[in-house]
């Protein structure tokens, strides 16, 4: 449609163009040249007027006026000052004539004198029903409408030809896609009877017209529904042909299947027994075949895991135990380094209870090591002193030995056991450096541990040299002598002894204990 619009107008452009070489009009001869315009208008387009203007809209000449009658000046400039620009022909958008008193459009091209410049304007004002056939020639649909418009959106012509919509714009929405510059759009819009339409536009190329066509969606979907039914009823006859087919067959698998479904349904509690023979149906034998093993290995399931249940809260219980004993612990460290000589001064009440945390974090750190089944001897006596044992790695001369000889088996000492022994250790360190052999330079601390030669005792020999004087056993008891003689001797069990001797060499410790055997009731 676009493309026939175009054609029809550029024949109208050329017939100006040949007219516009017309030697009467070069020469001046306006008499000449009407009669060679009415010419024209009465061979090419009848009921059409033919204009001369100049570049201020001054008619010159019009055909719809008589000879000698006076002309007015145009009023609508737009699209012949566009010409004067660019010197090239152009088609105005529609506007209302001042002399024929209706709706027109105006197919213009340029005049130019010797010298090639544009002087005058040759516009024709084809009648707007010249449109109407051009549009026909297609064969478009009776149910279709269609409607030839300009730059603006207004419309010149529309088939089914109907007067009150000339001049009038397009539906907003379709008015809305073509201002926005599109090329082609194909949307769903409103006839101006209110009809749901599915219209398309096109531009016209180079011209800047366009043609729209609205289809009413109740034609497109005509066919659609028609399909639709058509399918709806051959398919409810082949699903009735299909029921019937599957109900035959279904009569010889359904008793094989009801046998199946009540062996499924026996509770898990019951032993399913051996599988069943002869159900009808091969593959409900499989099936009742594959449940039987499926029972057998969920009821293994559920032993297992009322076994995991019942392990699980032991386990819950036991980390209970194990967390109060640890809290119990920390508020014994706090409440016993509070009592001491530390409680009075926050800095070194912060240092002491740090450095008591830290042991006590080593000790943990060791029994997570071993699971808590019990730590060896060697093991608790390195993570009790591993600090002091750190800086002696980088002096030239340890003065820190350790020594655990591996002449006699020692056995593994119990998670309490391997706890207490770690704390004492760091204690025995720290007083150490306070005021033992490690508070100066050669001072030097022996521990050696060893294992009765039976291998059911172990002890923990600790001894300073090099050391200040010792003036025998100190006055007061601080922490660490409390630690020692209490609290060690109830945490290692029964058997346990601890002996210090204040020698003025220094300090000799022997811890003697007898190692517990780790239990689980799991």
């Amino acid at each position: 449609m676009a493309l026939s619009v175009e054609g029809e107008i550029r024949a109208r452009i050329a017939v100006l163009q040949v007219l516009a070489l017309s030697r009467s009009l070069v020469d001046g001869d306006l008499t000449t040249f009407r009669a060679q315009a009415e010419a024209v208008v009465a061979q090419q387009a009848p009921g059409s007027n033919i204009l001369l203007l100049r570049e201020n809209g001054q008619q010159v000449l019009n055909t719809a006026l008589a000879p000698g009658a006076p002309l007015p000046v145009r009023q609508y400039l737009e699209n012949q000052r566009q010409v004067f620009a660019t010197g090239r022909p152009s088609v105005s958008d529609i506007y209302f004539g001042i002399v024929l008193r209706r709706p027109l459009v105006a197919v213009e091209v340029p005049v130019r004198d010797a010298d090639g410049r544009v002087v005058l304007v040759l516009a024709l004002n084809p009648t707007l029903d010249a449109f109407e056939p051009l549009v026909r020639r297609q064969l478009p649909d009776p149910g279709w409408t269609i409607a030839i418009f300009d730059r603006a959106g207004v419309v010149v012509a529309s088939v089914p030809s109907s007067e009150r919509y000339i001049g009038s714009p397009v539906a907003p929405d379709m008015r809305k896609a073509w201002l926005s510059g599109n090329t082609e759009v194909i949307a769903e819009s409103s006839s101006p009877e209110g009809a749901r339409t599915l219209t398309s536009f096109s531009r016209v190329p180079e011209l800047g017209w366009g043609v729209a066509v609205a289809v009413p969606v109740a034609d497109l979907a005509r066919p659609a529904r028609r399909a639709a039914v058509t399918s709806l009823f051959v398919g409810l006859a082949l699903l009735t042909l299909g029921l019937a087919y599957t109900h035959w067959i279904a009569r010889g698998v359904l008793q094989p299947i009801r046998d199946l479904l009540r062996r499924t349904a026996a509770p898990d509690d019951n032993d399913p027994g051996p599988a069943p023979a002869g159900l009808g149906l091969p593959e409900a034998d499989a099936l009742a075949l594959a449940h039987l093993d499926e029972a057998r290995r969920r009821r293994a399931a559920t032993a297992a895991l009322v076994d995991s249940e019942r392990r699980l809260r032991l386990v819950v219980a036991e980390l209970d135990h194990r967390a109060k004993n640890a809290l119990a612990t920390v508020q014994s460290l706090a409440f016993q380094t509070a009592r001491s000589d530390a409680g009075a001064d926050p800095a070194r009440f912060t240092e002491a209870f740090t450095s008591r945390l830290q042991a006590l974090a080593r000790a943990h750190d060791l029994l997570t090591a071993f699971s808590w089944e019990g730590a060896a001897l060697g093991a608790v006596v390195t993570a009790g002193l591993a600090p002091w044992l750190a800086a002696d790695e980088q002096a030239a001369e340890p003065r820190l030995v350790v020594s655990c000889p591996c002449d006699l088996p020692i056995p593994r000492t119990a998670p309490g056991q391997a706890q207490a022994l770690a704390m004492a250790l760091h204690e025995l360190a720290v007083n150490a450096v306070k005021h033992g052999a490690l508070s100066v330079p050669g001072g030097r601390v022996e521990v050696r541990c060893c294992a009765a030669p039976a291998g059911l005792s172990g002890e923990i020999e600790w001894t300073e040299t090099g050391g200040p004087l010792v003036c025998g056993p100190p006055t007061r008891r601080g922490f660490g002598t409390r630690l020692l003689e209490r609290a060690l001797l109830h945490d290692l069990g029964p058997g346990a002894r601890v002996t210090l001797d204040f020698a003025a060499s220094g300090l000799r410790a022997v811890i003697r204990f007898s190692p517990q055997e780790t239990k689980h009731e799991l």
